[in-house]
């Protein structure tokens, strides 16, 4: 399937982290606290919290200072879930945590009814009695709300704005991931903080923390170019979702398949997102592998051979098969990587496939060795490949000429194969080595005399 782009800049991208409604049936494995109502309690952002404001700030990490604060308001618990009511309309409601080791913190609002509207802020206590504003969340009417932040230890708290509300209640809470628990990319969990790769073919490791991870990705064709997008989990736990825009909705991608963009306008940007399953319970600890980027559409300047100045067993001596590449115990090979606009591709792999000794080949039915190169930023993947020693199965006497002398040569040698596979649209695999001929023979040169030499 190839996908076919309506997006055509990254400004028409909305700028809230999820959509309206978070997965929230998938907090079943938190706790459910008992109901806490609106208090009297709020923070005091009076002038002498000069240090209050909008912009995202590294934490400070003052940890002895931090454990002398008072808190201002209601302390409650992480990864737990509150019913929350008797709220009123210009209200600030706030509530206290405390983290204890670095990690991440999302905090959450759901529930609200038709008529009401709360936004969401998560706000450090410094240990210097101002207040920082970590993350905040404020979508339209009665969405869902959701700030995440990366916490050190220290006080923090849930901090309200009731716009509307018809008092009726709703719930809130936080998830707690430790640092451990974190990839590296935990700060682009919304449009606005998404990652911009770089323009090649890249390969992302990543982990999903708590249901409501959200990693953001965003590429820029600026050829063009056609591109792949695909999403590995290898060990097929199910746990990952991927959703790329196109046409102002998140469109589902299978995983583990890899799919092409195509129709691409030049600077066009693709925007993607990786997620949690909302149905199974998710394992930090597993990864998943995100490919996005050129895809390869063709390679040129392909070549595999053997040292410098090998005898080769001629056509004449060995024709079933002819071994094309022969070598004595060094094998050299390269391919240079291109696009869809002929450029070369930096970061996509090519494999180098090798059968050392089709007479003693172990498994059938994955006879190969495999010999994995990324493309460098001129798109070439080269690599050499050590043949080792070898005790021949077959051996030829065959005749060569040089500077005026008839030369007569014993070669003892095994019988190999190899090809070059290069993962291109789609399912769809490029190289050398196809339906028709499979492999490239090669003689692995094991012992060679010489046995006479006449002059000519």
């Amino acid at each position: 399937m190839k996908l076919m782009q309506t997006l055509s800049v990254l400004a028409c991208m909305p700028t809230l982290a999820l959509a309206s409604q978070l997965p929230t049936d998938a907090l079943y494995h938190l706790s459910t606290g008992d109901k806490v109502t609106a208090q009297s309690s709020s923070l005091d952002m009076t002038p002498k919290t000069h240090l209050f404001n909008s912009v995202i700030r590294a934490a400070q990490a003052d940890t002895p200072a931090a454990s002398t604060i008072t808190p201002m308001c209601q302390t409650l618990s992480l990864n737990t879930v509150y019913p929350f009511g008797g709220m009123t309309v210009g209200q600030k409601p706030c509530f206290h945590f405390e983290v204890t080791e670095p990690g991440k913190t999302t905090a959450f609002l759901f529930g609200q009814s038709a008529d009401t509207n709360i936004n969401l802020s998560i706000v450090r206590h410094n240990p210097d009695n101002t207040f920082t504003l970590m993350a905040n969340s404020a979508n339209a009417a009665n969405a869902d709300e959701l700030a995440a932040a990366l916490t050190e230890p220290g006080h923090y708290y849930w901090l309200m704005d009731v716009i509307a509300t018809d008092s009726s209640d709703i719930k809130f809470g936080a998830i707690s991931s430790t640092q451990a628990q974190l990839d590296d990319f935990e700060a682009n969990d919304s449009i606005a903080t998404v990652t911009m790769l770089p323009d090649k073919q890249n390969r992302v490791k990543g982990n999903i923390d708590n249901v409501f991870d959200y990693d953001y990705f965003a590429f820029t064709a600026v050829r063009g170019q056609d591109l792949i997008v695909k999403l590995e989990d290898e060990a097929k736990t199910d746990e990952f979702v991927l959703e790329i825009y196109n046409g102002g909705n998140w469109q589902p991608v299978a995983v583990n398949k890899a799919e092409t963009i195509s129709q691409l306008q030049e600077n066009q940007s693709v925007v993607v997102r990786v997620s949690g399953n909302p149905n199974l319970q998710n394992n930090p600890a597993n990864q998943y592998t995100l490919v996005l980027g050129s895809v390869v559409a063709s390679f040129a300047h392909d070549s595999v051979s053997g040292e410098h100045g090998v005898e080769r067993i001629p056509y004449s001596a060995f024709k079933a098969p002819y071994l094309t590449t022969q070598a004595y115990r060094d094998l050299n090979w390269t391919v240079t990587l291109n696009d869809s606009k002929g450029h070369p591709v930096e970061g996509a792999e090519a494999t180098f496939k090798l059968i050392r000794d089709f007479d003693s080949i172990d498994d059938v039915r994955n006879p190969y060795e495999d010999f994995v190169v990324t493309s460098d930023a001129n798109g070439k993947a080269s690599g050499g490949v050590n043949l080792g020693r070898c005790f021949s199965d077959y051996t030829v006497e065959h005749t060569s000429y040089s500077m005026g002398y008839r030369n007569t040569w014993r070669t003892d040698f095994l019988v190999g194969a190899w090809r070059i596979e290069i993962d291109s649209y789609e399912e769809k695999v490029i190289g050398i080595g196809g339906t028709q001929h499979p492999y490239v023979y090669i003689g692995h040169l094991c012992d060679q005399d010489l046995v006479s030499s006449t002059r000519n």
